[in-house]
């Protein structure tokens, strides 16, 4: 039987409104509601962490100027502390979808009402949601201030999963010493060392690290359009020096720029660049894992993944590469998050970007996918079985291993070399004996794949 919902009376500026009795937020949020029925996702967790923990930091700032009384400023900060210490219980109470007004003003006002209600509880008085929990603030100028921030919590996580593939892959190349057949164009090329292969798939991924993004500025204190009305001088700044004290950063946020990052996110788009670069790693490194994993019987099967689930609901004994098929799926979504990011960052009129909220949920989501996938791709890493017999057996031959007969016999005679041994399923030591004066021991010596690679 469904609980039967009772309601409360709210008020604001457009009159009353029928907010459910156990909400802590008001009238705007209900509106905002009711309003914005396009997706039914809310922001992410860490960007209601990052929004709470702008709205201590401007608590503190409001009180050093003088303009709320240390009681008032105590009480909004412990509950916005409570917030971001505890996202998990009060997540419920900030509901409004993604797709809503441009600036993000339904979930900043969201986030006011509920740690002014929380506040009044405390004091036992009023703390108004727009005059005590928004002053100094402007949605234009806290909702990229989160932007960052949660940006930059996301990024700390990211370059430990980062750091933990690297780890995987450095490791597995130093015990991958086995000589196998190269391919380019998915051909048969010249041997390679696998753990060559591997530490290649180790530098595109060193050349990924996001290095703790941190741009050191904020535009907070910029208010409605960078100007700072209604905010005191150097407010900004005061609320910067609370931020890094409760984020323990050293060289932490300052603020300027706040024209720049009010009206434009191409900070943000530069990060998902960035994450572009490492899901472009990620996905040629499934895709290879893949293809050396492939058939057992009728594919290179070079490699063996380690078994996960049963592969098939209908024959038996199957098994796929299950998690480089979920990272490359995750990889094309953060391909589309960066396309939506670029449009989105385009479409700023003048002094201030309208399609904040967008680009907050895709830079998250992209972070998130692909701390996720990095940590479930290094255990395949780890795991996976090198079929050091099939890969003697493909280098055995591979008829490319006569490309080191060039510079002795010339390209020509060698490619007649090649063709015969592909033609006859010959290997290229008993062709190149028969139309060259080398014996099988000196072919064998010139073509051993230890010297080719």
């Amino acid at each position: 039987m469904k609980k039967k919902i009772t309601y409360k009376i709210e008020e604001d500026s457009l009159g009353k409104v029928k907010v459910p009795k156990d909400a802590l937020y008001g009238a705007q949020t209900q509106r905002a509601i009711d309003n914005f029925k396009i997706s039914g996702e809310p922001f992410p967790p860490v960007f209601l962490q990052a929004l709470a923990l702008i709205k201590a930091s401007c608590a503190l700032a409001n009180k050093e100027f003088g303009l709320l009384t240390p009681k008032k400023s105590q009480a909004i900060y412990k509950s916005a502390m409570d917030i971001c210490n505890n996202i998990d219980k009060y997540y419920n109470q900030f509901p409004i979808d993604i797709f809503q007004t441009g600036s993000g003003t339904s979930t900043n006002m969201n986030m006011n009402e509920v740690i002014a209600n929380m506040a009044s509880k405390t004091l036992k008085s009023k703390v108004h949601p727009n005059d005590d929990v928004n002053m100094s603030q402007s949605s234009n100028d806290v909702i990229p201030s989160t932007i960052i921030i949660s940006s930059w919590l996301s990024s700390q996580h990211l370059d430990d999963a980062i750091q933990v593939m690297l780890n995987s892959l450095r490791v597995r190349a130093k015990k991958t010493n086995v000589i196998k057949s190269a391919r380019t164009h998915l051909m048969d090329a010249v041997p390679v060392n696998f753990s060559e292969e591997i530490m290649n798939w180790y530098g595109m991924i060193l050349d990924s690290l996001v290095l703790e993004f941190h741009p050191t500025s904020l535009p907070i204190g910029g208010t409605a359009v960078g100007t700072g009305i209604n905010a005191p001088k150097d407010f900004g700044n005061k609320v910067c020096k609370n931020l890094n004290k409760i984020l323990k950063i050293k060289s932490g946020f300052d603020a300027i720029h706040t024209y720049r990052y009010i009206s434009s996110q191409n900070h943000i788009l530069e990060l998902s660049g960035r994450y572009l670069v490492l899901a472009s790693a990620l996905t040629k490194i499934s895709n290879d894992l893949r293809w050396y994993n492939s058939g057992p019987i009728s594919g290179l099967g070079e490699i063996t993944l380690k078994p996960l689930q049963p592969g098939s609901s209908i024959m038996p004994g199957k098994i796929n590469p299950v998690i480089p098929e979920a990272v490359l799926m995750a990889m094309a979504q953060v391909t589309g998050n960066h396309t939506t990011i670029n449009i989105a960052c385009t479409s700023g009129n003048f002094q201030l970007n309208t399609m904040l909220p967008v680009i907050a949920l895709n830079i998250l989501e992209s972070a998130n996918l692909l701390e996720n996938s990095l940590l479930a791709l290094s255990k395949v890493i780890d795991t996976f079985k090198v079929n050091v017999k099939k890969i003697q057996s493909n280098v055995e031959k591979n008829p490319i291993i006569a490309t080191k007969l060039n510079e002795i016999i010339g390209y020509d005679l060698t490619a007649k070399i090649v063709k015969e041994a592909y033609k006859s399923n010959k290997s290229i030591i008993d062709i190149a004996e028969k139309m060259t004066d080398f014996s099988k021991s000196e072919l064998r010596k010139l073509l051993d794949p230890k010297k080719l690679v």
